[in-house]
């Protein structure tokens, strides 16, 4: 008998429960929201899915309106349409739609019981951070105090002087987007009070200090034509790239990977460059004339070299031997700041004169004497070419040549008027550039065509 009576126990609840499911909480079409189910104050009973996505997005676009938002006596209103305020509607839709239909009768059971007693969901809301940091930026400036990070001065008379840091005070973003969503879900009418935050500068006076920069190392300066338009942008881009550089003790700086590549996406134009041995136009030139500025300034700061190229001709705005190439990702210039403090690098062109300075510590500072001479000079060749295009015995010189040289140089480190080390510079080869001689090839009165080659014929009246 009492095993009877355990038995019919659970059968009875079980039936209760089915019992009262029927009659007290409608089990609804299941193409419709159950009755009861809210999206907060939003109604969604009975809704088909359709029906509760366009309830859902009316809800979303009452929550792009604007908030106020104070702070002390001052009031704005952030627009929230501005911030990508939104809601996952679809999925909100997909949520509403399964409570008392998934999970285990138990949970179907308990949710068609919330559900009857009215179930109020709380959706969930996405906003852009960076959006909503950019608008208060904008709307609530006169309350915000931006960080200054500690810099250096480089005076006309190159005087170093330190600019302080100060730190910043700034609205906490990320408490404004939590007061935000909690305003949002719980309808308060109230404005959000902003919360400022004390905000360090990255960089502090005592940081700047510890670099140590407060001398100039050395300085070179070299020139050009203002008036070759392509070629002194070029220079004004590379100079603007290099152009408050710093490196640490015994950092290698490397020149490509500062200015990086020669693109019209990087703003380089057409400019003459130097191709085995011959002047053409190629994107970025007039970027060497910036590295071998540097290279210089590098010498005479007393910096380590640590790989450098030659020219494949002499250059007209240094002394022979002391040039410096670069082509991306193929010639490289580059230097070692083999000093224990921090260097700077000012670098600027203007009026066809282009200067690059370099500042370290004054421990450093050092008199430097370069010289550079040559040593061998090579001649170049006479090649001569058959020319069809051009009558027999007529001679004409198609590209003039140039004579080759081997150079040397040396930099000379002197202290107190004492010279405290002479170092041999990196040798310069640039090769002797043939003069190609064309011969004519064709007979008085006519003109052979050669198929294999281009003519370029000469009026008959020219010819003798």
């Amino acid at each position: 008998m009492n095993k009877l009576k355990y038995a019919v126990i659970p059968l009875v609840l079980l039936v209760g429960v089915a019992v009262y499911l029927a009659s007290q909480m409608s089990f609804g079409p299941t193409d419709r929201v159950l009755p009861g189910v809210y999206l907060l104050d939003t109604d969604l009973s009975g809704l088909t899915e359709e029906q509760a996505l366009a309830s859902i997005q009316k809800l979303e676009q009452k929550f792009r309106q604007p908030i106020m938002v104070k702070y002390q006596e001052f009031s704005w209103a952030l627009p929230m349409s501005r911030v990508d305020l939104r809601i996952d509607c679809s999925k909100q839709v997909q949520r509403a739609m399964k409570i008392g239909r998934t999970g285990s009768l138990w949970q179907r059971f308990t949710e068609r019981r919330q559900a009857f007693e009215g179930l109020h969901l709380k959706p969930v809301i996405f906003l852009d951070i960076l959006l909503l940091e950019k608008v208060v930026d904008e709307a609530a400036e006169v309350i915000m105090v931006t960080p200054k990070d500690a810099g250096l001065i480089i005076h006309a008379d190159n005087s170093v002087e330190i600019s302080p840091s100060h730190s910043g005070k700034l609205v906490s973003i990320g408490q404004l987007e939590q007061d935000i969503k909690q305003t949002l879900l719980s309808n308060a009418k109230e404005p959000i009070e902003l919360r400022l935050i004390e905000v360090p500068p990255n960089r502090t006076t005592e940081a700047v200090q510890e670099m140590g920069v407060d001398t100039l190392l050395g300085v070179y300066t070299t020139y050009f034509e203002p008036d070759k338009i392509n070629r002194a942008y070029n220079i004004s881009v590379a100079a603007a790239a290099i152009d408050g550089l710093t490196a640490s003790p015994q950092e290698v700086i490397s020149f490509n990977e500062v200015v990086g590549p020669r693109s019209t996406e990087a703003g380089y134009k057409d400019a003459p460059i130097i191709v085995n041995n011959e002047l053409v136009d190629g994107l970025g030139g007039g970027v060497c004339q910036v590295s071998t500025t540097l290279y210089n300034a590098v010498l005479l700061s007393n910096l380590e070299v640590v790989e450098r190229t030659n020219h494949s001709m002499p250059i007209s705005y240094v002394p022979i031997g002391r040039d410096a190439t670069v082509v991306f990702e193929a010639i490289d210039f580059k230097f070692k700041n083999n000093t224990d403090y921090w260097i700077y690098i000012q670098s600027y062109s203007r009026g066809g004169q282009l200067t690059v300075k370099i500042f370290g510590n004054k421990s450093y500072k050092r008199d430097v004497v370069l010289r550079s001479w040559v040593e061998e000079t090579y001649q170049p060749e006479n090649v001569v070419e058959k020319d069809y295009s051009i009558k027999m015995g007529d001679r004409v010189v198609k590209q003039k040549g140039a004579q080759g040289y081997k150079a040397s140089g040396e930099r000379i480190v002197m202290q107190n008027g004492k010279v405290i080390r002479v170092e041999k510079l990196p040798g310069s080869v640039y090769k002797a550039k043939n003069q190609v001689i064309s011969q004519g090839m064709s007979p008085p009165g006519s003109i052979l065509e050669n198929p294999d080659m281009s003519v370029n014929k000469v009026p008959e009246e020219s010819l003798e």
